[in-house]
């Protein structure tokens, strides 16, 4: 049995697609609306907490809640439930990046813990075409099995911290796409040109993007929430300008000599 702790946005994705694949699944959320929705697309009773879960037949763990606070809250509680030993546990929840990089503290817990935030949103958790980025004891049958379920991709990171910096970066390059096509739909109002069919220029020219493709349905919330993390911790985030060019050639040439 596989449990999945957090069946909001992204968790009941997972839990939907996992079960999918033919693997036995268990809900866990203290949400009743959570639970009832859960039921209604799977036709299993999820459970209310964590104590209901019949843990000497569970072979894995999915962590996917949403704030750094509350992830704490459910490992703490595993710690204190009967949880067969040396199963993974995947933390999926998006971390601040001090706690993230401090998860070697439950090396003596018995199950291993794997740090393992994801990109693709609930489209790409469905259909099993995740990013997955991971740290921690990760052995070769979770690999298969997340690559099977899952993961569309799978990068793996020396120490902990590393795949949540990674997810963060993501994110924040997400968003400085998404601010660039508001503020290029907003430029096209301004000269008097139609949105829509820029849209359809945007979706099929040099100009395209996922975060374009995805505008409309886009989390806000969710970019801000990793845009606020990642600021927290560097201070401030750089402005990006195109008013300069010399600027814009000299920056472009310093990322390419980072990738050779």
């Amino acid at each position: 049995m596989i449990v999945v702790v957090g069946l909001g946005n992204i968790g009941i994705e997972i839990a939907a697609r996992i079960s999918e694949c033919g693997h036995d699944i268990l809900g866990v959320d203290i949400a009743a609306d959570r639970r009832a929705e859960w039921h209604r697309i799977s036709g299993r009773t999820a459970a209310a907490n964590v104590t209901e879960v019949p843990w000497p037949d569970v072979t894995r763990v999915y962590v996917v809640v949403r704030m750094t606070d509350e992830a704490e809250g459910v490992l703490q509680d595993l710690l204190r439930l009967p949880l067969p030993p040396d199963i993974p546990v995947f933390l999926d929840t998006t971390l601040e990046l001090g706690y993230a990089r401090g998860l070697g503290r439950y090396a003596g817990a018995p199950w291993r813990l794997i740090e393992l935030p994801i990109s693709g949103g609930s489209v790409g958790a469905r259909a099993g075409t995740l990013t997955v980025m991971a740290a921690g004891d990760l052995r070769g049958p979770e690999r298969e099995y997340l690559l099977s379920t899952s993961a569309g991709a799978l990068v793996e990171f020396g120490s902990y911290g590393g795949p949540t910096l990674a997810k963060l970066l993501n994110n924040v390059a997400a968003a400085y796409m998404a601010l660039s096509y508001a503020e290029i739909m907003l430029l096209a109002g301004q000269t008097g040109m139609q949105p829509a069919p820029l849209a359809e220029v945007l979706r099929t020219a040099s100009g395209q993007s996922w975060m374009g493709d995805h505008f409309v349905p886009l989390m806000d919330e969710l970019l801000g929430k990793d845009v606020a993390l990642l600021r927290d911790e560097l201070g401030s985030l750089p402005e990006i300008t195109l008013n300069d060019g010399d600027h814009l050639l000299s920056r472009l040439a310093q990322a390419r000599a980072t990738l050779t």
